[in-house]
């Protein structure tokens, strides 16, 4: 094959190469510079409200786009069951608190009878002991007289009598304060009745303080001031504990989250401050970094095989700047940073 160069085409062939490298090496200082370039999307403090309890949505306060503030009520959910428990409860109480009062009569009734009975019958023990000692002192005197023959038998067989009744009626005041201490016993099972029912009586006061949390639930109110974003039941809803009932906005608590490439991490300190401008360049905003993450993002440069290179992971910048003018997504870079 014959291939005619004339001179011509002999002075075109070094253009095309120099254009070509021309159009290579800015294609690769587009590249450079647009990888200096670190974009970042806005995003705010956002809750999802939910419900602590279940029930009917009775009242929806709000719609979406509205602006609430702190406290402010934003739905209400029936009250109904929660009320009917609430009055069950207090009627138990009052029962309760019927047999707590019979109780308490009982044991002091029981008490003041019982200790009477045991000073009773410590007060005829002591006189049958005395009886006792002098029937028995009486006993073995005549005894001794029986000896001698100064009294007769019949004398004699009296005062052994009296001794043995003695001895039958010191046992019996025995047995008689034995039962008085026995019965004591039940003043303090009656006691234990009276713990028992005030036992009753603090669970039934737990419950409705429990209850009257409940209730207190049952309206459900803003944590913060901010913009209703998403409502996710209707009015009528039945809803379950922990289900959502509207988002919630706070739109002075926003952050940009930066991500940025190791090689460059060094550039960014905590408590820095930064100057952001956003797609529409009049929109600038300053902010401070409050956060360097630790943990690395995926490789969001790419190394290429031809080139030799490497992956450059990134990491989280997060710049706080409060500020009204921005909303979740939108975008920024930073101030002084080339156009991509």
């Amino acid at each position: 094959m014959f291939i005619n160069l004339s001179k011509k085409n002999i002075y075109i062939f070094p253009i095309l190469f120099l254009f070509s490298l021309s159009i290579f090496t800015s294609g690769c200082s587009t590249s450079s510079n647009a990888q200096n370039v670190e974009w970042g999307r806005s995003e705010a403090k956002e809750i999802d409200l939910t419900s602590k309890i279940p029930g009917r949505v009775v009242s929806l306060y709000v719609k979406e786009g509205d602006t609430v503030e702190k406290g402010q009520v934003i739905a209400r959910i029936d009250t109904r069951d929660l009320e009917a428990q609430l009055n069950q409860n207090l009627a138990n109480i009052a029962a309760i608190q019927a047999q707590q009062n019979q109780a308490s009569t009982v044991t002091k009734l029981n008490d003041a009878v019982s200790n009477s009975n045991v000073d009773t019958a410590i007060a005829g023990l002591s006189k049958a002991s005395a009886d006792l000692t002098m029937a028995e002192n009486d006993f073995l005197r005549f005894q001794e007289l029986l000896s001698s023959g100064a009294v007769s038998q019949q004398v004699f067989d009296s005062y052994q009598t009296k001794y043995q009744v003695a001895q039958s009626n010191y046992k019996q005041a025995e047995t008689a304060l034995a039962a008085a201490k026995a019965r004591l016993l039940q003043v303090d099972v009656d006691t234990a009745n009276e713990k028992n029912i005030a036992s009753k009586i603090e669970q039934a006061n737990a419950a409705i303080e429990q209850i009257k949390i409940a209730l207190d639930e049952t309206e459900i109110k803003a944590p913060f001031s901010g913009i209703i974003t998403a409502k996710y039941i209707e009015e009528g809803s039945i809803i379950s504990q922990g289900m959502p009932v509207v988002a919630i906005q706070d739109p002075l608590d926003n952050w940009v989250n930066i991500k940025v490439p190791e090689t460059e991490l060094n550039r960014y300190k905590l408590n820095q401050s930064i100057s952001l401008i956003g797609r529409n360049e009049d929109l600038k905003i300053n902010g401070t970094i409050v956060d360097i993450s630790k943990k690395p993002e995926f490789a969001t440069y790419r190394g290429s095989d031809e080139r030799n290179n490497t992956d450059i992971v990134t990491f989280n910048v997060k710049i706080q700047v409060n500020s009204p003018d921005i909303r979740p997504g939108m975008r920024f870079k930073l101030a002084g940073s080339e156009n991509n």
